[in-house]
């Protein structure tokens, strides 16, 4: 039977790197916060963080969308691959015109298959994450993305600091490295602060693009004010 459209498991479970998983709270647990407008507004207030758009982390699959395309691949194999190799027979015989479809059509059939297969070997699916409940804070050489899903805080994605951005980014490690140890007892390193020197080298690396994140403003904006 198909899985309903837009379905995900009610756990999700992101693909993070190991070192990731090992070095930083897979799940953040805000006290004294009784809805996601809480969380967010506790995230505002403690930690420098943006909050991105359109971001999308990958995540494991779960046994049933695994079965799901295990069964669409299987229907492709049994019932519709022996109809088009018959038809690439029929096709040497009429035509060679006739011919050159029908293998366009068994190679077609045959690439879906591998795709099926594929994914199903891989295991991960990517997840669009919520741009008005995810938020990314910059913390001991990382770039985390937090996001509230099903009622939890998660950690579902994380990306190394570029160099030319980590001078930039010391005063926002340290706050962010406060708020861990103030709200959740985690203790980071400290940042090292750069010198001027260091500072006004990165700052002329720095790409003109910011990419799609959403500031503080615009964040208020969205989830607004009680």
């Amino acid at each position: 039977m198909a899985i309903i459209k837009d379905y995900e498991p009610e756990e999700l479970k992101f693909v993070l790197p190991e070192a990731v998983r090992e070095q930083f709270p897979l799940e953040l647990h805000f006290e004294n916060a009784e809805s996601e407008k809480d969380i967010l507004k506790a995230v505002n207030e403690h930690f420098n963080a943006l909050f991105p758009e359109n971001e999308m982390a990958l995540r494991y699959m779960d046994d049933v969308e695994k079965s799901d395309l295990r069964g669409k691949y299987c229907k492709l194999v049994e019932q519709e691959l022996p109809e088009a190799e018959n038809a690439l027979l029929n096709a040497k015989e009429e035509a060679k015109r006739i011919k050159t479809d029908a293998e366009e059509r068994l190679n077609s059939l045959s690439k879906q298959i591998k795709d099926y297969a594929a994914k199903v070997q891989e295991g991960t699916d990517e997840k669009k994450l919520p741009a008005t409940k995810t938020f990314r804070i910059a913390l001991n050489g990382y770039f985390l993305y937090y996001s509230i899903l099903n009622g939890k805080v998660v950690l579902a994605k994380s990306e190394k600091i570029p160099s030319y951005d980590k001078s930039s980014l010391w005063a926002q490690e340290d706050k962010n490295r406060v708020a861990m140890m103030e709200l959740f007892g985690l203790d980071f390193p400290a940042p090292e602060k750069p010198s001027d020197e260091e500072f006004d080298k990165e700052h002329d690396m720095l790409p003109d693009n910011d990419g799609e994140v959403m500031g503080e403003e615009e964040f208020n904006d969205a989830v607004g004010d009680e």
